[in-house]
């Protein structure tokens, strides 16, 4: 197996240093920060306008709704357009975004309609700015150490998922909820600074024509994903793992409530477990592997997430349960990793964007239709043990699989 070519590249330029994904790593997580902490800010709002679990429902949903349409667009148009231009385009229309709800927030002109509407351009906006943050966080890593800067960047997310929620209760509770979105826009700024010192590495021109139409573009992502065997067998394995595997974080609170019988501290307890365990795997993929290494990585994590959820349907004691789920979240980040590099390693420069694109689809996509599967069935099963037959399933068809995995990859059928 080999990486993709880097068809059509150009100039020549000095190879990138570690520390340039490590410094657009530290930057992206003050920026991730402010994003957890507007996020948390906003399901706030929404829910003091309208005291209505629908509404905050709704906006909770918008993200998923433009994700949606908004993916296969985004891909095409990363793949026609300047990295760096396009990353500071998105990152200075969400600071405009910022303000707006600031403004009106601040000057009481705020409503549920308006919110979701926001909330939609909000999801818009961070649609076309995620495969674009993903294609520079891979152009900034030095020859084969892109699963290292995907893994540095995993650990910024998941410090930022713990601090910026923290950060919004603190500034709702003293300062007041608006406050939260000036926060937000501020925390874009060290990531400007960044941008303009590894200028160098992201300025150039695209590698796609821009002479076709989009449309032909979009479509040629689906194709490209679809006649390639590597690709295609990518995506089987990212769909299968993010539908059966990954949507026991958004059963959380099912969880904790009901097969626990406990409350928001049990809710704390399940989400700091996984978070540990995420921050334990991330920390373990910043060693640097190969691309047979990440094959083999993301195949057995995804089997180690299937048994530790397995075994997590049999334990009825809270106590028990939460190093399985830590061991869940650990295998959890380590497969994300691995397979988020080898999309990035193994797929053609002119078409990485829709590919980078198309998979942050699949892994947003597919939890929240697998979370609701899951949870639908549980009206009359119990929810662990759907949690278990789904880990159980996906191992199946990992085994399934995994003779053709070893033939496209590694070109032998054991």
């Amino acid at each position: 197996m080999t990486t993709a070519p880097e068809d059509g590249v150009l100039p020549l330029k000095p190879a990138p240093r570690s520390r340039n994904f490590i410094v657009f790593a530290v930057a992206q997580c003050l920026n991730f920060s402010g994003s957890w902490a507007q996020k948390t800010a906003i399901g706030w709002l929404a829910w003091e306008l309208t005291h209505s679990p629908a509404w905050v429902g709704a906006i909770a949903l918008s993200d998923l709704i433009a994700a949606l349409w908004v993916a296969p667009l985004a891909g095409a148009v990363t793949d026609r357009s300047n990295p760096f231009r396009l990353i500071l385009l998105t990152q200075s229309l969400a600071i405009l975004n910022c303000i707006a709800i600031w403004l009106l927030v601040a000057t009481g002109f705020v409503s549920p309609w308006l919110l979701l509407l926001w909330a939609i351009v909000e999801a818009t906006l961070q649609g076309f700015n995620q495969p674009t943050r993903m294609l520079v966080t891979g152009t900034l890593a030095p020859e084969g150490r892109v699963s290292q800067a995907i893994a540095t960047n995993s650990i910024a997310v998941n410090v930022a998922r713990t601090g910026g929620p923290a950060i919004a209760g603190l500034l709702i509770v003293n300062v007041g909820i608006e406050s939260v979105f000036l926060f937000n826009a501020l925390s874009f700024a060290l990531i400007f600074a960044v941008l303009l010192c590894v200028r160098r590495w992201i300025d150039h021109p695209p590698l796609t024509s821009r002479s076709a139409p989009l449309a032909g573009d979009v479509l040629a992502g689906f194709r490209y994903i679809r006649r390639e065997p590597p690709i295609a067998m990518l995506f089987v394995l990212t769909i299968s793992f993010s539908l059966l595997a990954r949507p026991f974080t958004e059963l959380f609170p099912a969880l904790a409530g009901g097969s626990f019988d406990g409350g928001p501290q049990m809710l704390a307890m399940l989400m700091s477990a996984q978070g540990l365990g995420a921050f334990v795997g991330a920390s373990w993929m910043l060693r640097r592997q190969g691309a047979h290494a990440l094959v083999r990585t993301s195949y057995g994590a995804a089997f180690g997430i299937s048994a530790a959820l397995v075994i997590f349907a049999f334990m009825e004691s809270a106590l028990f349960a939460l190093p399985t789920i830590a061991l869940a979240g650990l295998f959890h980040v380590v497969c994300n990793i691995a397979m988020q590099s080898m999309a990035q390693t193994l797929s053609l420069a002119a078409l990485r964007g829709r590919v980078l694109a198309l998979y942050t689809l699949a892994f947003r996509a597919a939890p929240a239709l697998g979370a609701f599967v899951i949870g639908s069935l549980a009206e009359w099963f119990d929810l662990q043990t759907m949690i278990g037959i789904a880990a159980a399933l996906l191992a199946m068809i990992l085994c399934a699989v995994l003779p053709f995995a070893c033939r496209i990859y590694f070109g032998k059928t054991g």
